[in-house]
């Protein structure tokens, strides 16, 4: 995923075509997200699947995020 192009639509209010941007070619996967939020002390985004966090794996492919102490 290209982060600058991806801040450019955040910033221009194209949500949607953001996470489009993020979820390219993994569509149909089992933990593809579905919504996001930035994080404020990062300025990077956190991806959502219903109530769970998701994050790429090494191939790209969408996980289940691990458990991180800093979560709270």
């Amino acid at each position: 995923m290209d982060q600058t192009l991806f801040a450019k639509l955040c910033k221009a209010g194209k949500f949607k075509e953001a996470l489009n941007l993020a979820i390219e070619g993994h569509e149909d996967e089992k933990f593809t997200p579905s919504r996001f939020a930035m994080d404020k002390k990062t300025g990077l985004p956190i991806f959502y699947r219903g109530n769970k966090r998701v994050e790429p794996d090494e191939t790209g492919a969408w996980q289940l995020a691990k458990s991180s102490k800093d979560w709270g």
